[in-house]
């Protein structure tokens, strides 16, 4: 018996100390900043055209799965305002193949994104993120195009995912 009270003590001192806790205290996302984030709508600054929609996209998907932070679509609703501008997309000979021939493309994109809060305009977070994704060099035009926007939507999939990373662990 006595060895089952000190090993219950032992498990309730293991796991009350074992420094887990709700970001924030669970009722608020970037400190006291607000809970209710506005998502604009992507500045696209390339010649790549859509990526501005594809970006939002996958970042209202990455965020919407958050459940520190609740999305809305009017901005007058919102503590928080996120926009950004993609600033770059390049896709690149990425290798080739024995007999000197492309065998494979990389796709580049580049985002520059910051966090706002709505009320003045006072600028929370701000930074830059860069991914690229290679896919296969192929004969048929078309299929060749439909590998650069599958890379390019993966690209922006896994910025939208280290955006949410880098948000959250700044705050």
């Amino acid at each position: 018996m006595n060895r089952l009270a000190l090993l219950g003590g032992l498990l309730l001192v293991l796991l009350s100390g074992c420094g887990y806790h709700a970001p924030a205290g669970g009722d608020a996302w970037v400190g006291q900043e607000g809970r209710t984030l506005y998502v604009e709508l992507f500045a696209n600054r390339t010649v790549e055209p859509y990526l501005d929609n594809v970006v939002t996209g996958e970042v209202a998907t990455q965020l919407s799965r958050s459940r520190l932070i609740e999305l809305t679509e009017q901005r007058s609703m919102a503590d928080l305002v996120l926009d950004g501008t993609v600033t770059g997309f390049d896709s690149s000979v990425g290798a080739y193949d024995a007999a000197d021939n492309i065998s494979e493309y990389t796709a580049s994109m580049t985002v520059k994104a910051r966090l706002l809060r709505r009320s003045d305009g006072t600028v929370l977070w701000q930074g830059v993120l860069s991914r690229s994704e290679t896919y296969p060099a192929l004969v048929d035009k078309n299929l060749q195009q439909e590998g650069e926007s599958l890379a390019a939507r993966v690209v922006a999939r896994r910025i939208a995912e280290d955006l949410l990373a880098r948000l959250l662990a700044t705050f």
